[in-house]
């Protein structure tokens, strides 16, 4: 029987990701965490409870730049590597949580996430703001680092630092969002097309 608040979580996370909120009983829920309704809610009495902790742990808190990168670069070309390094952990670690080896419908794990992104957008209590935050913190890091690369003649001078950072950052979500739709994300491939935009703005 599963009577850790952390398991709870963890098998919340594969349920959400996989259904949809609205079918996600508190009593399916309780069945595949292995407690009873009333040993379920002794952690969690709504169900809306669960999914905002949920959200909280592996949406918000995981995605956050602290917690999923660990930056030492120099230059902007370090920093890709490192960039893409953070994501591959970030995914990876997710991945074990969610890959349940039952994906009958044949969605990659990365859809998975997407997918309760989604539910997140839709269900999660005035969360624009959330949401938006996650998406400011990647700019403010290619932002900042894009910046440090221009003044130290890394890049050159008539690049368009917020067009740059916005740039490189859709690269890594629309290929993310692009790829969950199949076998997941290549971060091989990413790698590859953050450094080909490098190569564009390099002195």
């Amino acid at each position: 029987m599963f009577t850790n608040r952390d398991e709870v979580l963890e098998k919340a996370l594969r349920i959400f990701a996989k259904m949809n909120y609205e079918k996600a009983s508190q009593m399916e829920i309780a069945r595949t965490c292995g407690l009873s309704k009333a040993g379920l809610t002794y952690y969690f009495p709504f169900k809306q409870d669960l999914f905002t902790a949920v959200a909280d742990r592996y949406i918000f808190d995981t995605q956050h730049t602290k917690n999923k990168f660990n930056f030492t670069a120099d230059t902007l070309e370090e920093f890709i590597d490192q960039y893409v390094a953070g994501v591959e952990n970030t995914m990876k670690r997710l991945m074990r949580l969610l890959d349940d080896e039952n994906n009958s419908s044949g969605c990659s794990v990365n859809f998975y996430y997407y997918h309760l992104l989604m539910q997140v957008r839709m269900y999660y209590p005035n969360v624009e703001q959330k949401i938006a935050a996650i998406f400011n913190q990647n700019l403010r890091l290619w932002k900042s680092v894009i910046e440090k690369a221009k003044e130290s003649g890394e890049i050159r001078q008539d690049v368009d630092v917020d067009e740059a950072a916005s740039m490189f950052w859709q690269m890594f979500f629309g290929t993310s969002f692009e790829h969950s739709f199949f076998q997941g994300l290549d971060t091989k491939k990413l790698s590859d097309s953050l450094h080909f935009l490098y190569s564009l703005i390099k002195n």
